[in-house]
């Protein structure tokens, strides 16, 4: 009875973790294969701390998304990613908002974030979506913050030059 108990416990955390994050897993990712790699090695690292710790109910979700986003950053890193030009002009040609499917527009800018080259993508989302500082930043990938801010410039350029083409 137990071990059932524990078996639904897990499953019932993997199942809203996976509607809450996995979209933050695409946006790190260059493919989907690769999201649900990141996702399920995240969740394994989070029920093995778990097991050996006592989570606060209120804070199970921010210590899965803070799993979750250093796996990602992880696996980047053992990909052994250099950093690459983007050669891209940026414009400043917009659509008219009235006219916006937002939802449509979601799912177009994930796919165009999962473009961008893998050390940009990585920035880009650290500072766009999880509000990190480029020191912060430049700490946790150790480079420079300038080369923090080009990746950043440099991901915005890209995202704008693909959705004014579009």
């Amino acid at each position: 009875m137990f071990f059932k108990t524990k078996r639904t416990h897990y499953e019932s955390i993997y199942k809203s973790a996976y509607r809450a994050f996995f979209v933050l897993c695409l946006r790190y990712c260059g493919s989907q294969q690769e999201a649900e790699e990141a996702f399920n090695d995240g969740m394994v690292k989070y029920f093995e701390f778990e097991k050996k710790n006592t989570i606060e109910e209120a804070t199970r979700y921010a210590l899965i998304k803070k799993i979750l986003i250093n796996t990602c950053i992880d696996r980047s890193r053992k990909k052994k990613l250099s950093f690459q030009m983007i050669d891209e002009a940026i414009s400043n040609q917009y659509s008219e908002p009235a006219q916006v499917d937002y939802q449509q527009v979601k799912e177009e800018i994930l796919v165009l974030i999962q473009q961008l080259p893998p050390q940009t993508r990585l920035v880009f989302n650290l500072y766009i979506f999880e509000g990190w500082s480029h020191k912060k930043i430049a700490d946790h990938l150790q480079i420079t913050e300038n080369t923090s801010y080009w990746h950043l410039n440099k991901g915005k350029e890209k995202v704008l030059s693909i959705l004014i083409e579009s």
